[in-house]
């Protein structure tokens, strides 16, 4: 990408062939990713649509367009999937500012152009059940910068005025479609290179993947590739580890060259010392932690160490606690680790999220046993002076600075239950509905939302009376803010987090259902992709299968059933307190709770 002024007109003609390059370069990666087989061709190609812009006074336009019988230079709306307007200037030396009125209006302009053509072309769409319901994204760019548009919504419901016909479609922007305008991030370096660790990059790399995938279901899913990436991040990880172990000093100084090959600072190497790396944090029964707690210190014993399906967990006790409650206790990740290792990265950031989740509930005044209690929060001490530098936030010690979180109560996950016992009893498929219940209720009340439940985030805790009760736990994914995107699970995410990424009041209690229906020995798929998840819960819903294998467990989870079944996608709030009080009714019955 040049990197001169605009108002050149060689730069602009180098900055479209950029753009081209760029826009051509993450459709076909995508392509090979996600879809690619070795009979079939890349379905796309990458033009400029000068005419279609010049005619509406639009700026320089490049798009995405699928392969049609007619050729290349003859594009209609309709074949396009997505559209790249070449703005002269974005507002925001910055890069955290949003687009101008007039910018934005113009990108809707040409969304409407699209969803219009696709209607009226009969367009069929891979992902979405109301193929009513059409997606556009408009991608605006500059030299150095760029800014995601989104705009969705039923076009069917358009009331055309032919005298007025801007007018109407404003209307409907207002009134029908859902439009949504990211900031303007930065795209280029100042070398006129991708900077794909931009939060611009990537924002514009998941456009393009929705545009394409409106039009083909992929054959793999992203937390497919993501965990390969996980696996072999952490194999090489480990083989440089031990080479720096084996004081190899070059490999070390190459090392460090391949961590900053993306940095635009000059790094200078100092290489009379020899380079030395923090070794893994290890943490095995026996260990002993100390842990800083605002202006607390806090010793804990580990005795064992639990592999959960997104985290380790360690299991141990407060050496002050004279009744020696166990304990959760979560550990992080050291902060010079973030970069080399994804595995790492997500240790930390769990950690941070959790914190942050529970400290915001106990801030709030929410309190009640089935949600998990935070205990300590803080970082890790390591034995002997800290040698960190005024500079610095952390030395070289492993353990340093380590962020902690710390919770109770300690229980065994329903999915560890489930796969040893096979089975579980009607009593306790209705206490677990019952508990999950009241934790969702709570939270809802103060305006979180899970967004994450499945067996395994879901504990039984044994009291010492005998009787158990439920526990809903892994609230990192949890919904505090507008901004926040819930985690995507093919089996047990709701479905307008499938659809959309967003959740309505009535996500919650719909992702509970599906795991009491796979508590209940109920058949689940084998979902590879959005587009089949959503057809296995559009065939569920509409044939009774859920309300059926519920039926034969309980009557009043058959009647919960059809009530999220009337919810679901809807903007109303659930009526918890009719519900939990129904479903405490039948577990009196049983003689399991007292009134």
């Amino acid at each position: 990408m040049p990197s001169i002024a605009s108002s050149n007109p060689v730069s602009t003609t180098e900055a479209c062939l950029a753009v081209e390059d760029f826009l051509c370069s993450v459709a076909t990666s995508l392509w090979d990713a996600f879809w690619s087989s070795d009979d079939e061709e890349f379905p796309f190609f990458v033009t400029d649509v000068q005419k279609l812009s010049s005619r509406h006074n639009l700026p320089h336009c490049l798009a995405l367009v699928k392969r049609h019988d007619k050729r290349e230079d003859d594009v209609l709306w309709e074949h396009i999937s997505e559209i790249v307007l070449l703005e002269g200037s974005l507002q925001g030396p910055t890069y955290e500012s949003f687009p101008t009125s007039f910018q934005v209006s113009q990108a809707v302009f040409c969304a409407l152009h699209l969803l219009v053509s696709r209607k009226l072309s009969h367009v069929r769409l891979s992902t979405s059940a109301n193929q009513n319901v059409f997606t556009v994204f408009v991608l605006l760019v500059h030299f150095h910068g760029g800014s995601v548009i989104r705009i969705e919504g039923d076009i069917s419901s358009l009331e055309a005025d032919t005298v007025e016909v801007y007018k109407s479609a404003a209307v409907w922007v207002q009134k029908q479609a859902s439009l949504m305008v990211s900031a303007v991030n930065k795209v280029w370096t100042t070398f006129g290179t991708v900077n794909w660790r931009d939060v611009g990059a990537l924002q514009m790399l998941l456009a393009t993947f929705y545009c394409i995938e409106q039009f083909r279901a992929p054959k793999k899913s992203i937390l497919d590739l993501y965990s390969k990436q996980i696996f072999f991040s952490s194999q090489k990880v480990e083989q440089r580890r031990q080479e720096i172990n084996g004081n190899n000093k070059n490999f070390a100084v190459a090392l460090v060259s391949e961590i900053y090959e993306d940095s635009e600072d000059i790094l200078e190497v100092d290489h009379r010392n020899t380079l030395t790396f923090p070794t893994f944090l290890k943490i095995e029964p026996g260990s002993l932690l100390w842990i800083e707690d605002t202006d607390r210190k806090k010793m804990l014993e580990v005795y064992d160490v639990c592999v959960s399906a997104e985290h380790h967990v360690c299991i141990g006790v407060d050496v002050d606690d004279e009744a020696k409650r166990p304990v959760n206790i979560f550990v992080g990740a050291h902060p010079a680790q973030l970069e080399t290792s994804w595995e790492e990265m997500g240790a930390w950031y769990h950690v941070q999220r959790l914190t942050r989740i529970l400290t915001t509930m106990k801030q709030r005044g929410l309190q009640t046993r089935h949600i998990p209690r935070l205990v300590h929060s803080g970082v890790l001490l390591h034995p002997g002076m800290c040698e960190k530098r005024e500079s610095q936030a952390h030395c070289d010690h492993p353990w340093c600075q380590v962020p902690v979180l710390v919770t109770s109560p300690v229980g065994e996950s329903l999915q560890q239950i489930f796969l040893r016992d096979k089975v579980l009893p009607p009593i306790e498929l209705l206490r677990c509905c019952h508990d999950c219940l009241s934790a969702v209720q709570s939270a809802h009340s103060m305006g979180i939302q899970h967004a994450n439940i499945t067996p395994d985030n879901i504990i039984r805790v044994a009291e010492a009376n005998g009787e158990n009760y439920y526990v809903l736990v892994e609230w990192g994914h949890a919904v505090l803010e507008e901004n926040d995107r819930p985690k995507v699970n093919l089996i047990f995410s709701s479905t307008d987090a499938l659809q959309s990424g967003r959740l309505c009041p009535a996500s919650d209690i719909e992702s509970l259902l599906y795991v009491l229906f796979y508590l209940s020995r109920g058949k689940l798929p084998q979902c590879v992709s959005v587009e089949s998840a959503l057809q296995w819960r559009y065939r569920a819903w509409s044939r009774r299968a859920i309300q059926q294998v519920l039926g034969e467990v309980s009557i009043v989870l058959k009647a919960f059933a059809d009530y999220v079944d009337s919810l679901c996608g809807t903007p109303y709030s659930v009526d918890y307190d009719i519900w939990v009080l129904r479903i405490n009714r039948a577990l009196v019955q049983e003689g399991i709770l007292r009134h």
